[in-house]
């Protein structure tokens, strides 16, 4: 059921898994199309740094646009739309007013237990594991732990497709909306606002940091694109005082939130099954759904004329197809920084990576040591122009082409059958969006014959969905090598002398 729900709408890549069929040289294909480049320069910064002065060196006066991501991006290690998960949990179990009477002695972190409310700690405990066990676990072994071994890497592509931590991803962001689902948007929006309050000292961009950069950069856009749910984005463009915010959305109605229409109603059929957000009013703002809605809004950032810079930490990979996108994007604190072999098409001219101080960090000093949490960092900073990384990379790249070129060839070949199966799922969705809205509008009996239409519904899309990842398996595999590849490249730089 899961692994269903993880296949995202979107998913899309490139891959081959170590163990399958070497490549060694590029296919024949036209002789002056390369379809992969290496990047003009590299930046691996040393010792963290404040965000003004990576903007000094990574954000150039005449940047247009600044693209930050939010979670683990503005806070070193927190997740926001978690920690709001987590809040609700808490809220459930212990009820608002209890929050609010203990919020004074609250720590940073997921968990809250209260040992004076053992009965209420007790039903915290359950509703935590109910909403977050499988959800998590899933996204543990699918998601952060696939990737550190050969054979799991490969078995997450199988599974999930090319885009398997997106789509492992969309387990947890579900869970997230579904408990969401019916409370009011202005008391998520009050318990966003005490979790990020409660993490204040973990935050590494301020309010002041952004004005300063606009004086610094007149005329520059600053945007959160992140996966988190509207409530927590709300907060923290309130919070840093940007110009705009893109985030994964479901209807509201009558001023509450809604389900998302993947979740089925319950067989059960209770009228008083919450209202569920139909697919043009539902979207998940991860991996390649944030450039599409950010370019929908922008049209111009595609321009490669203008400077954008993306920012973000793209702990697992999650976000490097930025590097498809803008003219510099910058890794912060993070553990899966950005390769430096990119589509030839993309205007990417500068990648850089660096630490970037909390608020408690500056407010500590230099030489009171770094937060146990950040990923390692050489000692001094690494720069490397174009021809230092031809120079170092010269054998990654032959094969990265190689890839590039073997999984032009397979997309070609399996062009008829994925339109095949894109143009069904166009089908079902019409289908899903005129059940939702039936189910909606339904009472009584007319509401448990519309839940099961949906439910029937829902299980046709996600037949249609497993068809498609197992038609595009070979891409996925290529996608795999490629991704195994990049990964080892960087870190060939990372330990370079």
């Amino acid at each position: 059921m899961l692994a269903d729900l993880a296949h995202s709408p979107d998913a899309r890549a490139l891959s081959r898994p170590a163990g399958a069929p070497a490549v060694s040289a590029p296919l024949p294909a036209t002789a002056d199309a390369r379809r992969t480049r290496v990047v003009e320069r590299l930046v691996i910064h040393g010792d963290p740094i404040d965000f003004r002065e990576l903007c000094r060196r990574a954000v150039p006066p005449q940047t247009r646009y600044l693209i930050l991501d939010l979670d683990r991006t503005l806070h070193l290690g927190r997740n926001m739309g978690e920690l709001l998960g987590w809040e609700l949990c808490a809220r459930d179990a212990y009820g608002a007013e209890r929050l609010a009477e203990v919020e004074h002695r609250r720590r940073p972190g997921r968990f809250f237990l209260d040992w004076r409310r053992p009965v209420a700690l007790l039903r915290y405990l359950l509703i935590g594991a109910r909403n977050w066990a499988y959800p998590g676990l899933f996204y543990l072994f699918l998601g952060k732990l696939a990737r550190r071994f050969g054979v799991t890497h490969r078995w997450s592509f199988r599974l999930l497709g090319p885009e398997p931590i997106a789509a492992a991803q969309r387990v947890p962001q579900t869970a997230l909306m579904r408990h969401m689902a019916g409370t009011a948007a202005a008391q998520l929006r009050a318990l966003a606002r005490r979790v990020w309050d409660r993490h204040a000292d973990d935050q590494v961009i301020e309010r002041e940091d952004l004005a300063w950069l606009r004086e610094r950069c007149p005329g520059i856009r600053i945007v959160i694109a992140s996966a988190s749910p509207e409530p927590t984005l709300a907060v923290a463009a309130e919070a840093l005082g940007v110009d705009d915010v893109v985030c994964s959305r479901v209807e509201e109605h009558e001023g509450q939130a809604t389900s998302p229409y993947w979740v089925p109603p319950s067989r059960r059929g209770r009228a008083a099954a919450p209202r569920v957000s139909p697919p043009s009013r539902t979207h998940i703002n991860s991996n390649r759904a944030k450039i599409e809605a950010l370019q929908a809004r922008y049209p111009d950032l595609a321009d490669p004329a203008l400077v954008s810079v993306g920012m973000t930490d793209t702990g697992y990979g999650e976000d490097h197809c930025w590097a498809e996108h803008f003219t510099r994007v910058v890794d912060v604190n993070s553990s899966t920084p950005f390769p430096p072999i990119v589509p030839a098409a993309s205007p990417l001219e500068e990648i850089h990576s660096a630490g970037v101080l909390t608020r408690r960090e500056r407010r500590a000093g230099a030489g009171r040591g770094a937060d146990p949490r950040r990923p390692p960092r050489p000692a001094h900073d690494r720069v490397f122009s174009r021809a230092e990384l031809l120079d170092r990379l010269r054998g990654a790249a032959d094969v990265a082409e190689a890839l590039a070129a073997r999984a032009d060839e397979i997309a070609a070949r399996l062009a008829r059958p994925r339109r095949s199966l894109h143009e069904q799922l166009e089908v079902t969705m019409d289908e899903l969006e005129s059940l939702v809205r039936a189910f909606n509008d339904a009472c009584g009996r007319e509401r448990r014959a519309a839940a099961a239409k949906l439910r029937h519904a829902l299980a046709r899309e996600r037949a249609w969905r497993r068809a498609l990842v197992r038609v595009e398996r070979p891409i996925a595999a290529l996608g795999c090598a490629t991704a195994r590849l990049l990964a080892a490249a960087r870190a060939s730089l990372a330990d370079a002398r």
